[in-house]
């Protein structure tokens, strides 16, 4: 729990009814984070397809979930990890990143995109390290592990 504003954030694990909102944040995150990337392609159905067969967890400030992030425990793998762009840098994806952790496996695993590098930074400052460098164009993900 953070309690750096009124009502603190709270990391529960998502429901059905979190699908819309999480659905918004993932759109909104990508359009926002990847410019390298046209925007056009990205809907709100890549979200379902994203997160499918994986557990998921959000971060609830009131009644509103400012991010998500979702695992896959038989590979100890974070496979998301969004923040709504509005709520960035207030410890919302720290505190995701603390509760996944917790429920996998270690070593835990992470992809990030290469390109994305705001969100390397962030991993890096958080202690992850490169397990493996991506290898484009066939795969433009870097590997981290805690």
């Amino acid at each position: 729990m953070i309690e750096r504003w009124k009502t603190a954030v709270m990391i529960r694990a998502a429901t059905t009814g979190d699908e819309p909102r999480c659905a918004e944040i993932f759109l909104s995150t990508r359009r926002a984070t990847f410019h390298w990337q046209p925007a056009a392609p990205f809907d709100l159905d890549d979200y379902r397809r994203s997160v499918e067969d994986e557990e998921v967890w959000v971060a609830e400030l009131g009644n509103l979930v400012v991010g998500f992030a979702s695992i896959y425990p038989p590979a100890g793998l974070i496979q998301n990890l969004f923040v709504d762009p509005d709520w960035q840098h207030h410890g919302i994806g720290t505190a995701l990143l603390d509760r996944a952790c917790a429920h996998l496996s270690q070593p835990v695993r992470l992809r990030c995109l290469a390109a994305n590098r705001s969100a390397r930074a962030f991993y890096e400052r958080n202690g992850w390290v490169v397990e493996a460098p991506p290898l484009p164009p066939q795969d433009p993900f870097i590997l981290y592990r805690k």
